[in-house]
């Protein structure tokens, strides 16, 4: 009886039954990030967008004028700078790549319409949104807007 109840344990963690060091750290799907990073940006939730920024290292943050890095209480100021004179009319995720590396980065594109705070015109531009996982969560590296 002794062998069957080894034999069983066996079987459940050969069928998933107890995850592994190697499951727990792999990434969760890029998508739902590039999706949750669309929500904050078009509803300008600044501070939910930084609490998004990789603490490790500077974002490197570029609105259109140049690229510079920045931290998190910078990145909130640009970003608030950026959305005061604009209205969201809709962020659509449009791709998200996983790229490698290690730590495993990844990036994705948000699709933004916009009009200048009660102007008549919409503009549309593409928002990069670098990504590295930090072995729990992905974290936001690199925001940059594309002509």
């Amino acid at each position: 009886m002794k062998g069957r109840g080894f034999v069983l344990a066996m079987g459940a963690l050969l069928l998933g039954g107890v995850p592994t060091a190697a499951a727990a750290q792999s990434p969760a799907p890029l998508e739902q990030f590039v999706r949750r990073v669309g929500y904050l940006w078009e509803a300008k939730e600044v501070d939910n967008l930084v609490d998004l920024v990789n603490d490790a290292e500077p974002v490197l943050f570029d609105r259109g004028s140049g690229t510079e890095r920045v931290n998190g209480r910078h990145a909130a100021a640009a970003l608030r700078s950026l959305f005061s004179d604009l209205e969201s009319i809709s962020v659509r995720p449009a791709k998200a790549t996983v790229s490698g590396g290690q730590p495993v980065r990844g990036f994705g594109e948000l699709t933004w319409v916009y009009r200048t705070r009660g102007g008549p015109g919409e503009q549309t531009r593409s928002v990069y949104v670098g990504a590295v996982w930090d072995g729990r969560d992905w974290r936001i590296s690199e925001l940059r807007l594309l002509p």
